[in-house]
């Protein structure tokens, strides 16, 4: 992956993390999760509300939320007095053990800090012993989602506030919040027919029909500017409203009266037109009869650009209500129409979806390959650990005769199926002897702890499934769901024989390899209680043909 693509895929990620949140404490939580991950720190704390500067040297403010830290953890909720210097001023990296020591317990002493000022609404700090290698420039990187996350903590606690009852007037938010949320859930669903689309017509009208039937809008119509003397725009594909009904209606692009409705200048001026209330707005004038009877209100004209930046069509929408499009809505939208253009142009040009689907999964593929390479450099000791479960995993898929393109998604999961210790501490990935109960809990927390972090990541495979699942075992007694049988999907089935195998044979912190046959003799013993039987069978056939880890 390239640095381009690697701060565009760490900006992505987080930004979907603060996207998906809708209260405080989850959207800070997941996004430090999601700087811990992408920086490598080892732990991080959030200050909210930070009192006006005084030229006071220290600043008695409450902790939020850490993580990575179980002691300061103790201290969530909490005023802490710390220094000034520590917690004022813009996004830094620094090394300053002595401004640290407040915050630095007996064996945990923390000499280096990456601060990201949250707007006016407070400050992370991520704490390590040991700044982690990286060309990412971590002090501008963050500056983008730092914005968003501010508003999204103001948009959070008014979501709490009215959920505890602490306001009464907060409909207009509420509504406004819904409706992105709902434009949201039509953008995905539109993108779900684009990646499904193999013929424009069908594209069309199954985008007509998400915009309605998912987005809840009461009309959407998908009509392109003809080249004729009128400059008429022809209705291709429509729904809510009767073909023939639409057919009757006249629309152009032309500079005249049928042109200067939201259909004809989207096309001409390229960009939304919004018609807020139907029966007053001049421009509607020769559709209001036609409106009026199928209770259309607003009006908003999305226009269609191809990738030389010329306007080929427009995506209508209707709503029943007046005044209903909003600002951000609108920019969804918008996006929506893009995506849409893009998959009529992609249609038109089979060699074009070819590469960018290939262009994709590429990506997806040097991004699992990016999260997997941030877990190994935190734990040396499981370095490879996931290619060699990956690798073996493919192999026994591919025995059991499971189909190609499913035996390659099951070693991209064997790639990332230890993700999840990324919010382990290191101290205990690396402790050479035997685990305590409370720390092996901790471990135990990886498999859910990877789910959360892929489950928001769009993959072709079950690949937040199989990192769920592959500790569970057949009779039930696995973690962190205590799935049995059938219940777990063979793909997890398959990476959990491959991991036990990979794992007594290899090198750990606490013991030397147990060697390959004590690991043979592990799954064949347990085969149909821990283990599924067709995939014991199967490894088993693997290893004998002297199968060799890379």
């Amino acid at each position: 992956m390239d640095h381009e693509q690697q701060i565009l895929t760490i900006l992505y990620s987080i930004t979907l993390a603060i996207g998906g949140e809708v209260s405080v404490k989850p959207l800070l939580t997941k996004t430090l999760q999601q700087l811990l991950y992408h920086t490598s720190f080892p732990a991080g704390l959030i200050f909210l509300d930070l009192p006006p500067a005084d030229g006071a040297n220290t600043i008695a403010v409450k902790l939020e939320t850490a993580i990575g830290d179980y002691e300061l953890s103790d201290s969530i909720g909490h005023t802490m007095t710390l220094p000034a210097a520590l917690l004022r001023g813009g996004a830094e990296l620094r090394e300053d053990p002595a401004l640290l020591a407040p915050l630095s317990r007996e064996g945990n002493a923390y000499s280096s800090f990456l601060r990201l000022p949250i707007g006016n609404m407070g400050v992370i700090l991520l704490l390590t012993k040991q700044v982690p290698y990286t060309e990412l420039p971590l002090t501008r990187l963050f500056e983008p989602v730092m914005a968003n996350l501010a508003k999204s903590i103001l948009l959070c606690r008014q979501h709490d506030e009215y959920s505890a009852g602490l306001v009464t007037q907060r409909d207009a938010a509420w509504e406004s919040l819904r409706k992105v949320n709902r434009t949201l859930k039509t953008l995905s669903s539109g993108n779900e027919v684009l990646v499904r689309a193999s013929d424009e017509t069908k594209l069309l009208q199954e985008m007509c029909r998400v915009v309605v039937a998912v987005g809840g809008y009461h009309v959407a119509w998908v009509g392109y500017a003809q080249q004729d003397e009128q400059k008429s725009v022809r209705p291709m594909a429509q729904y809510g409203i009767a073909a023939d009904v639409l057919g009757q209606q006249r629309f152009s692009w032309a500079d005249n009266e049928f042109g200067h409705g939201p259909t004809g200048s989207a096309i001409r001026n390229g960009e939304p037109q919004v018609i807020a209330n139907a029966q007053t707005d001049p421009r509607f004038a020769p559709w209001r009869e036609a409106a009026s009877a199928s209770g259309c209100a607003s009006i908003l004209a999305l226009p269609l650009i191809d990738t030389a930046g010329q306007v080929f069509g427009v995506l209508t929408i209707d709503t029943t209500s007046t005044n209903t499009f909003e600002q951000e809505e609108i920019r969804l939208l918008r996006e929506l129409a893009n995506d849409l253009s893009y998959g009529i142009i992609s249609l038109r040009n089979r060699a074009a979806q070819q590469r960018s689907t290939e262009q994709i999964s590429k990506g997806l593929e040097d991004t699992i390959q990016a999260i997997a390479s941030t877990v190994e450099m935190r734990d040396p000791y499981t370095a490879g650990h996931q290619r060699r479960v990956a690798q073996l995993a493919e192999a026994i898929a591919l025995e059991m005769g499971l189909p190609r393109e499913r035996a390659h998604g099951i070693r991209l999961a064997g790639t990332v199926h230890d993700i999840g210790k990324i919010g382990v501490p290191v101290e205990i990935l690396s402790k050479p002897t035997k685990l305590s109960e409370l720390e092996f809990r901790i471990v135990q927390e990886h498999a859910a702890m990877g789910f959360n972090i892929l489950k928001d990541i769009s993959f072709p495979w079950p690949i937040a499934e199989i990192a769920h699942q592959h500790h569970e075992r057949i009779n039930g007694s696995g973690y962190p769901q205590k799935l049995k049988g059938e219940a777990i999907l063979l793909d997890a089935r398959i990476v959990a024989v491959a991991d036990v195998i990979e794992s007594m044979a290899s090198d750990r912190p606490y013991r030397p390899s147990l060697g390959m046959q004590i690991a043979l003799e592990e799954i064949t013993r347990n085969r149909g209680t821990f283990y599924d039987e067709q995939v014991v069978d199967a490894c088993r056939k693997v290893l004998e043909r002297e199968f060799k880890f890379e």
